[in-house]
């Protein structure tokens, strides 16, 4: 075997293991922490999967949060959790657009504005602030939202203002199910 064919073989090898370590695996629903199955169907009527996010729902627009729903959780289904994560954004982990969590098993819709909603549990968004922080990519790039619901098996206890890192043991082996939709928006200027 040639030194040119092992160098080509190394790069290849390098390329997919770096692949590998993309923000996309660092999502809430690819962590080894959610566990569950995906059998959970989310969908909004502002926008279909692997769709455009109207500019009405970013900071280009009105900042409210988008209409969301859920099927039924599995039997035993205790609370559901919402994520909105953007994975395109800079940095080792995707960005925490909304957190809301200790969502009632009765509940599977969210409506337009919803981040207004005093009676949600709402946790720190990637700004440091408790709510919705609406999409705003660098101009010119697109980038994925991913919107991710979670059943759990127990009510949890959590408080207003909770921050992705100290959720992360307490979500372990507490995930039935889970479902995502994606959205896609690309700032104009």
């Amino acid at each position: 075997m040639s030194k040119r064919s092992i160098s080509l073989g190394f790069q290849i090898f390098i390329m997919f293991a770096l692949a590998g370590c993309s923000s996309d695996s660092k999502l809430a629903t690819n962590s080894d922490l959610s566990g569950g199955l995906w059998s959970i169907s989310v969908s909004s009527p502002a926008f279909n999967n692997m769709g455009m996010i109207p500019v009405k729902y970013t900071q280009d627009g009105e900042n409210v949060s988008p209409p969301l729903a859920w099927s039924k959780g599995p039997g035993g289904t205790k609370e559901f959790v919402l994520v909105i994560e953007d994975p395109d954004a800079p940095g080792d982990f995707p960005y925490l657009h909304w957190f809301v969590y200790r969502i009632p098993v009765t509940r599977n819709q969210l409506a337009e504005g919803a981040s207004s909603d005093a009676s949600l549990m709402q946790g720190k968004n990637y700004l440091g602030k408790v709510g919705y922080a609406a999409p705003k990519p660098p101009p010119g790039k697109t980038h994925r939202y991913f919107f991710e619901v979670f059943a759990l098996d127990t009510p949890q206890d959590w408080p207003e203002g909770m921050e992705r890192s100290m959720v992360r043991a307490r979500f372990k082996g507490h995930v039935l199910a889970k479902g995502q939709l994606i959205g896609q928006y690309k700032a104009a200027r």
